[in-house]
């Protein structure tokens, strides 16, 4: 066969073909976008558990391989996290869901777009006169300040044996300086997160007494939520969709009860708190003994709506500004965050 002299060599076209075919796999394998920038306020430092999503998204790359830039501020209670978000200073913010709910009422243009639907509060006590609901009459509790997660809680706990808020001494005490309090042997009942109970019994070496509380409770509770501002859904939608990709996957990780999976997290968590990897994996154990972390949107309608009538009750929400579940979440981000994982 004659050769066209105005062709290319067979072994030329080969290889401009590779080389086309090469250039098609980089492109496809590169990001779709460069990183979308997203600020974040959260609890700590050191962080509360719930909050360990921010170290653990951090050191395993969540954030990174869906293409967010997460900026994080840190705030010692979750009121002034929920402000942040009010204020501008950032675009979603951990709190607790008591305090979301109370700004959207207030008319505040802000969301939910994902939350923890389980308590993990335990009154505690190592006073050994204290051994009810009932004993708590009289007595000195830490419980945050006023209108706060725990302030509340105690609140709904105490009225199962028919004490009221005044039937006690409250003092604003909560996170790090709690935990320390105690330890140091000032603080003798409290309101606390599992975890740090679980740093003051390993410090102190002795077992604090749990306060029974029915289980209702719990279920007319809501625990916390994500908010995020209308402006910043408006204006920077795809970051808060990727920033969820990121806390989908965080919690996936700290709800396993995959062995690895949990040595991964305590060794994370326990960096981030700054307390013995031990005393981070007995506190993991208990999270998941209560369902904690949960692989849906930590959205539940039926406790967030009892939550709303609990705030009703105490007067922290007037019956005439009462939102409805509809005003208060916005699912959609998390549902096609969660469709963008799958895929």
């Amino acid at each position: 066969m004659a050769k066209d002299k105005g062709s290319l060599p067979m072994k030329t076209l080969l290889g401009a073909a590779l080389a086309v075919s090469a250039a098609v796999l980089i492109v496809s394998q590169a990001p779709a976008a460069d990183p979308v920038k997203v600020s974040l306020s959260a609890i700590g430092r050191p962080p509360i558990f719930s909050n360990t999503y921010v170290d653990v998204a951090e050191a395993m790359g969540y954030w990174k391989s869906a293409g967010a830039d997460v900026t994080v501020r840190w705030f010692q209670r979750g009121s002034d996290t929920g402000k942040a978000v009010l204020t501008g200073d950032v675009q979603i913010g951990t709190t607790s869901s008591q305090a979301a709910i109370n700004l959207i009422a207030s008319g505040a243009p802000v969301v939910a777009i994902a939350g923890m639907n389980a308590q993990d509060w335990v009154v505690a006590t190592d006073d050994p006169a204290v051994k009810g609901c009932a004993d708590l009459k009289g007595k000195t509790v830490a419980a945050d300040g006023i209108n706060n997660a725990r302030y509340l809680y105690i609140g709904a706990a105490v009225a199962t044996c028919g004490l009221k808020i005044g039937d006690m001494k409250l003092i604003d005490l909560a996170n790090a300086p709690l935990v320390k309090a105690s330890i140091a042997g000032q603080i003798h009942i409290a309101v606390f997160h599992i975890d740090e109970l679980a740093q003051v019994e390993f410090k102190t070496g002795k077992k604090w007494h749990n306060i029974d509380v029915p289980p209702a409770i719990k279920k007319n509770l809501h625990y916390l939520m994500l908010i995020a501002s209308k402006k910043a859904i408006a204006e920077n939608r795809e970051g808060v969709v990727r920033f969820l990709e990121g806390w989908i996957k965080a919690v996936e990780l700290m709800g396993s009860n995959k062995p690895a999976d949990k040595e991964q997290f305590a060794k994370i968590a326990a960096n981030a708190s700054q307390i013995d990897p031990k005393v981070a994996l007995a506190a993991i154990d208990s999270y998941h003994a209560i369902n904690y972390w949960e692989n849906n949107n930590g959205l539940d309608k039926n406790q967030i709506m009892a939550q709303l009538n609990e705030l009703v009750q105490i007067g922290s929400v007037k019956p005439e500004q009462k939102p409805t579940y509809e005003k208060i979440v916005d699912t959609s981000l998390y549902d096609e965050a969660a469709k963008r994982l799958k895929k």
